[in-house]
């Protein structure tokens, strides 16, 4: 499973490092063209079409992914991938059709503004657009298409590039620009995917098997609004309790923090659909452990990178009046790190036990806010990343509690702790310190060998990443060969 994970990883991560660098790229165009409160408009429209993709199709293609690997006929996958594809564009037309309908409420009520009824539409377009498109993305992983899931992938970030470049750049569309490059490039990137998948999709739908997923998806919905809610109630807490200034500012410190999302993209998007494969195995158990060790290396490393360089990263992509940013990005950043390592987590999925898995993450929704609550008052925006981080951290540690007693995996606890701890007081004298760049760069390294010294990876280990990742770009199947 460990060489599968990692070609796939390669591939999934590669599509991400692309997809991130072009986000990047957004950052400095976006915060040159729009003031903090601006970029707080767009960042809570980002927001709802998150929560209306959680909510509005109930969660279906957690259960195509979760349903595809144990179907053994091409007849049941094209039946079930059917009947969820056309599921999901009814109910997604349903809600562009509300949308458009009170487009004018939406503006006033929840952006506070009279003159942004189009741009809810559009936007409402571009959810729908967004929806099939991870619908689609959803099978090709499950399917082990990494190929296919990365290449459309890229479409989208190039296409969306170019496309806000001249919507919002050099038309000066200003915040409708923005959803109406997300909506034409997610069209672009989907007419790809079901290129990729034309095999799988007829127009076939099959109301028992609609039910058998919604069993499995509908307990996900409410456990999916409340990892929303503790992911986001940050930045709705900021904007009710603060302003939309400052909204905007945290919104940039969590966009940096988002870096490591490229290491826990690759494994995500590799690590899943492999384990629902391969999990049953004698040995899988312990190759999950071992990635988990490789993976905690990489994040604790990459964490204190982003956290010692704040500043000079917000120096680089935006202005002056974002700089408060990099006060919570070491706080964002671990907790980034923490609200998606449930991956490693998948005792409750492996036994189909979602109802706990949506109690899990309902209490912790109930903890963020209440936390938010009280440290914003006192702390600002660095109180609300304080409680980001906390109860992200509280909630990976109850799932994985849960996960063992379903599906045990052998972890190093003692070590894994050892290095977090060792790491986090690196961290704290370089944030203290305010060091210059050759400090910084040492502690980084300090902490690197001290890592490796604690064997949570090894050099060999590390050889031998390296070479299958040679051996890999020089194949002719692999993704730099194709791109």
């Amino acid at each position: 499973m460990i060489k599968h994970l990692f070609k796939d990883t390669l591939i999934y991560g590669a599509g991400r490092i692309l997809t991130y660098g072009v986000s990047l790229l957004l950052v400095p165009l976006y915060t040159h063209i729009f003031a903090p409160a601006d970029y707080g408009i767009i960042d809570i429209l980002t927001l709802l079409i998150s929560l209306v993709n959680l909510t509005i199709a109930l969660e279906i293609s957690q259960a195509l992914f979760r349903f595809l690997p144990d179907l053994s006929s091409h007849e049941e996958q094209v039946s079930y991938s059917s009947t969820a594809l056309w599921f999901t564009m009814t109910v997604y037309g349903l809600f562009v059709v509300a949308t458009w309908m009170l487009a004018d409420k939406v503006s006033q009520r929840v952006l506070n503004s009279d003159h942004q009824q189009t741009t809810v539409q559009i936007a409402a377009l571009a959810t729908w657009s967004g929806g099939v498109f991870l619908l689609v993305q959803n099978k090709l992983r499950a399917q082990l298409q990494p190929t296919a899931y990365t290449i459309s992938n890229v479409l989208y970030t190039l296409s969306y590039l170019a496309l806000a470049v001249l919507f919002v750049g050099l038309l000066s569309l200003g915040i409708k620009g923005v959803f109406l490059g997300q909506l034409i490039a997610s069209l672009l990137a989907c007419g790809l995917a079901l290129y990729f998948s034309r095999s799988d999709f007829r127009p076939v739908f099959n109301w028992r098997h609609l039910k058998e997923m919604l069993r499995f998806s509908v307990p996900l919905v409410p456990s999916s609004v409340a990892v929303f809610i503790y992911l986001y109630i940050d930045r709705l807490l900021i904007n009710e309790l603060m302003s939309l200034s400052d909204m905007g500012v945290f919104s940039i410190g969590y966009r940096i923090a988002t870096v490591v999302n490229l290491l826990m993209f690759g494994f995500q998007g590799a690590l899943t659909p492999l384990i629902y494969n391969y999990y049953a195995q004698p040995g899988a158990p312990s190759d999950l452990a071992r990635i988990f060790r490789y993976f905690a290396a990489a994040a604790l490393v990459l964490s204190l990178a982003l956290s010692l360089f704040a500043r000079e990263l917000l120096t680089i992509f935006t202005t002056p009046a974002y700089y408060d940013a990099a006060w919570v990005i070491p706080l964002l950043t671990p907790a980034v790190i923490f609200s998606n390592m449930y991956i490693f987590a998948p005792g409750l999925t492996i036994a189909k036990k979602t109802g706990r898995f949506a109690v899990i993450n309902v209490a912790g929704a109930a903890l963020n806010t209440a936390l938010n609550l009280a440290l914003i008052p006192l702390l600002g925006i660095q109180g609300a990343a304080l409680a980001t981080l906390i109860s992200a951290a509280t909630i990976f540690a109850v799932h994985m509690l849960t996960s063992q007693r379903f599906y045990f995996v052998p972890h190093s606890w003692g070590r894994l702790g050892v290095a977090t701890v060792l790491v986090t007081v690196i961290g704290l004298v370089g944030l203290n310190l305010l060091p210059g760049l050759a400090f910084k760069v040492l502690l980084l390294a300090l902490a690197a060998v001290a890592l490796i010294r604690l064997q949570l990876v090894s050099v060999s280990e590390i050889q031998r990443m390296l070479d299958f990742t040679r051996q890999f770009a020089n194949r002719r199947h692999g993704l730099i060969s194709i791109l």
